[in-house]
């Protein structure tokens, strides 16, 4: 069996571009690594940064799925880890788990959409009722920053429920940017609120692979900033890649 790789140069260029006529699926770059097509399924990972002031930065990885009904309608899951050392005796590792619904309107050059969001930060089935049965029971987040209430801060987290929500444009097909919004009321009383605006870059283009082999392939580097009362933000940075079949 003859493959395109094993083609002449010139026959493979010809069939590569071909591929691209007919299998070219347009997307939007959207916020969390995320984008939006017609139909099908993508999968995303992001790599960065998580830093409060007076806490020491934490690295923190994302990885993400959806699946695309149609144009309008998708869902999928997402698992988000994060952790580092906070000092010479405190260390943390920790995860929270996601799904979500998305409900999208699309332009020609911009598209928005809105969802709800139902996190948690384990699997055990007797934590999560133990928690659903003690909402706004729980304290707030510490306002002062040594290691201990750093740790309390991005450990404490607990289920909750929201929704979130963004936008995404297209300066040129192969530039884009984002603005997204995300609201989260924790079971235990309290909400967290983040905002975040990304520039993503189209590399589908650029590499006969992804064109042979995807609909979609996006680099993005993204902001996120979760503002509270105590003024003490958290801020991240990521670096993320989306790929769209």
């Amino acid at each position: 069996m003859i493959t395109i790789w094993q083609l002449p140069s010139y026959l493979r260029k010809l069939v590569i571009s071909l591929l691209f006529i007919f299998t070219y699926s347009k997307a939007i770059p959207m916020p969390n690594q995320g984008i939006i097509q017609n139909s099908g399924l993508t999968a995303a990972m992001g790599f960065g940064t998580l830093n409060r002031i007076g806490c020491k930065n934490l690295l923190t990885c994302n990885v993400q799925g959806n699946y695309f009904y149609n144009s309008i309608i998708s869902s999928g899951p997402s698992i988000k880890f994060f952790g580092g050392n906070l000092d010479s005796e405190n260390n943390l590792v920790n995860q929270r788990y996601s799904a979500n619904l998305n409900l999208t309107h699309t332009q020609e050059k911009y598209a928005v959409f809105v969802g709800p969001v139902l996190s948690f930060d384990n699997t055990n089935l007797s934590t999560l009722r133990n928690e659903f049965s003690h909402i706004g029971e729980g304290n707030e987040f510490p306002n002062n920053t040594n290691s201990t209430d750093c740790k309390e801060i991005f450990e404490k987290i607990g289920s909750s429920i929201g929704y979130h929500s963004g936008a995404g444009f297209l300066l040129t097909p192969n530039f884009g940017f984002t603005f997204g919004h995300s609201f989260d009321w924790m079971l235990t009383g309290t909400y967290t609120v983040s905002l975040s605006t990304s520039i993503a870059y189209n590399l589908r283009w650029h590499f006969e692979k992804l064109i042979e082999n995807t609909k979609n392939s996006w680099l993005s580097l993204e902001y996120l900033i979760s503002p509270n009362q105590s003024k003490n933000n958290i801020n991240s940075f990521i670096l993320g890649i989306v790929l769209g079949f």
